[in-house]
Parts: C-alpha cells; sequence; structure tokens
C-alpha cells in the first residue's frame, strides 16, 4: 500500500508532457487563434505566450479596453491588423508544427505553434503585433523580443504606440 502511495504521488508531481503534432492551417481566426486539421479532426488552436488585440465585437472587447483604458474602437482597429498579420504568416493549407500539452476550457488546444522551423508566438512580438499574455509563465526571450518591437516602433506600435502600451503593460 505505502509503496502504491509513493509511486501515485510521483506521478501526480511530474510534469505534463507536451504533444507534438503536424497538422494542416485551415482557417486563421485572429491573431491568436488558428484551426488546424491534425490528423482526421479540425482542432482550434489559442496560440500559447501571446495576446493580440481583439478584432470582434463583443464583451471581451469591451471589458479589455475599459480595463486598459482605452476606446473599443482604437482596439478593435488593432485587433483587425494583428489578424491580417496572422492572416499573412498562415495561409490555408500551410504545414505546421503543433506542440499542445492540454485544452482550455473552451476545448482549445493551448499550443505553440511553428511553421518552417519559426515559432510564430515570437515571430509576431518581434514584429509589433502582440503582447505577451501574461497571466501565464512564458519563455524569456519574449520579453527582449517585446522591448524591441516597442522600442523600434514596429507593427502596431507604430501605428498607435500609446494603445499598444496599455494593452501590453
Amino acid at each position: 500500500m505505502f509503496k502504491k502511495l509513493i509511486i501515485a504521488s510521483m506521478l501526480v508531481s511530474l510534469p505534463l508532457v507536451a504533444t507534438e503534432s503536424i497538422g494542416i492551417v485551415t482557417k486563421v481566426t485572429d491573431g491568436d487563434t488558428l484551426h488546424v486539421m491534425i490528423g482526421k479532426k479540425e482542432e482550434k488552436v489559442r496560440i500559447l505566450y501571446i495576446d493580440t488585440p481583439e478584432k470582434y465585437s463583443g464583451s471581451k472587447l469591451d471589458k479589455d479596453a475599459k480595463k486598459a483604458g482605452i476606446s473599443a474602437n482604437d482596439e478593435q482597429e488593432l485587433g483587425k491588423l494583428a489578424s491580417g498579420y496572422a492572416s499573412k504568416f498562415f495561409q490555408n493549407g500551410d504545414k505546421v508544427v503543433i506542440e499542445s500539452e492540454k485544452k482550455d476550457q473552451y476545448g482549445r488546444l493551448l499550443a505553440t505553434v511553428n511553421k518552417n522551423g519559426v515559432n510564430y508566438s515570437k515571430q509576431i512580438i518581434k514584429d509589433g503585433y502582440a503582447c505577451i499574455y501574461k497571466k501565464a509563465s512564458y519563455p524569456g526571450e519574449l520579453e527582449k523580443a517585446l522591448k524591441s518591437a516597442k522600442d523600434e516602433k514596429k507593427g502596431l506600435w507604430s501605428i498607435n504606440y500609446d494603445v499598444m502600451n496599455k494593452l501590453c503593460k
């Protein structure tokens, strides 16, 4: 009995192991969400470590804008541009590598996405179209990419620096 208890406690303390899959992009929803065909199943993928301005009207946009002290229209305009960035980066039919640990409460895979060896999360931040999602742990290298985009006023930083500065706090 004691042996089983020790083994069970060891298993619980082990970190989650990420699953790597090859997928085909079927749709870009917005700057931080894709649909990917993995095997015979289409999955909605929420890309880890990033947060892009909201593209769609609704309570999420209103809540985020209010929290940041900005207008919903300003955020939505930047959200459309971030979504456009994603649509240029990912084309329907692109082959991607998905590394996922789990699904969120909405059934989306939480995953990193790489295309042709390029990590999308790092690239979109570096190009100035996303903030770091700071409600969870993230790779430290993203801070350098964000600082560079901000300092060089890349992407959305060149369009509305003040709004991006408030969104990326």
